[in-house]
């Protein structure tokens, strides 16, 4: 119970730094997000235990990952604005049976780069479909967003 609060109170933190704020209704409402946060990524009986340290890599992991690829979607997305030869379209990642938070938090971290937005998930053809400003190398993508789930999205939720 203690890592649970430990984990609740932690992620707390995180998000009134990040607001910079300690009003009462940010504090309410990061604890609202971190109880869930918390509840969501726990383990389910007849899966195998994630143990809290390797958790908490993953996490921190997949979020410097996340700030990466803003980074460096920000320098495309410039790019794109000051007349760059890219090739925007719709890229299909495979959704390599990712449970419904998986698709979820997929979104999500998708979405946070200006050059990368999700726009649906094909169930019939088993494929995420993400909008990119650059899909010359479409190839490439699917590999970067597999990648990131290998390493560290599957550790987090599932």
């Amino acid at each position: 119970m203690t890592s649970l609060v430990g984990r609740v109170v932690a992620l707390l933190a995180i998000y009134l730094l990040v607001l910079t704020s300690l009003a009462p209704g940010d504090i309410l409402v990061g604890t609202v997000l971190a109880a869930a946060i918390v509840a969501a990524s726990r383990p389910r009986r007849g899966s195998p235990a994630v143990g809290w340290a390797r958790w908490t890599v993953a996490l921190v992991g997949m979020l410097l990952s996340t700030g990466r690829e803003m980074v460096l979607g920000t320098i495309r997305t410039a790019r794109f604005a000051l007349g760059s030869t890219t090739k925007p379209d719709f890229v299909e990642i495979p959704l390599a049976a990712r449970s419904p938070r998986a698709i979820a938090l997929w979104g999500v971290l998708t979405g946070e780069a200006p050059d990368e937005y999700p726009v649906d998930v094909d169930e019939a053809r088993d494929v995420l479909i993400v909008h990119v400003l650059d899909a010359r190398d479409p190839a490439g993508i699917r590999a970067r967003h597999a990648r990131t789930r290998q390493r560290w999205q599957r550790h987090v939720v599932e």
